[in-house]
Parts: structure tokens; sequence; C-alpha cells
């Protein structure tokens, strides 16, 4: 059976960042919003013996692929294209072209988009 939401133990994440001290993974313990935008992070390491803690800024600066209900109150600009497709292929996400219908290419329906 499974815990209330309310008795339940905050997440932590283990992220790909590591300690500057000893090298140990980070673990994020928690954020705060400060802007839709912008949030600060707390990070501790992973080494017991380390303990070292930090804390820094997680902020969103660039669009990699638009939405499907924008925000009208936020206006980001989108980042270069060779950015963005090396990014949507890291994470194994379909790239700009990929994600279009060919009929809103300009292509008939019948063809799609070569890789």
């Amino acid at each position: 059976m499974t815990e209330p939401l309310d008795q339940r133990q905050p997440a932590t994440r283990t992220i790909k960042r590591r300690c500057p001290d000893c090298g140990a993974s980070l673990v994020k313990r928690s954020s705060e919003s400060k802007h839709l935008l912008m949030s600060t992070t707390y990070l501790v390491c992973s080494n017991a013996v380390c303990g070292a803690t930090f804390t820094g800024v997680d902020e969103i600066t660039h669009r990699l692929s638009p939405p499907s209900r924008p925000n009208p109150a936020i206006t980001l600009p989108y980042a270069p294209s060779a950015l963005r497709r090396g990014v949507l292929e890291q994470q194994g996400l379909p790239g700009e072209m990929e994600s279009q219908a060919p009929e809103l290419m300009g292509l008939p329906a019948s063809q799609g988009v070569e890789p």
C-alpha cells in the first residue's frame, strides 16, 4: 500500500554534477522557485566522508522545442539550431523536422522526412 502524499519523504535525485571537492555525485535535496524561469537549488555531496553542501541557480534561458500551449507572459529565444539538434538527440527526442507532420512542411502526406 502506498503512503499518503503528505507522509512521503521528499524525493532526492542524483544529478550528473560532481562535487568540486571530492568528485562524488551531487544529490539535489531541494529547490526554491524564485521566478518562472529561475530557481535556487540545494545540493549535497553523496560521499558521507566529504559531506560538502552547495547552493546554485537553475535558470531556463532558451527553448529547444515549441510548447503545445505557450505561456504568453514568457518570451524565450530559441537556442541555435545546432544546439537544439544536439540536445534533442542526446535526450532521444525527435528533432524539429521529425516532429512536424509532412503536410505542414509542404510534402505530400505519403512522404516522410528522411533522417
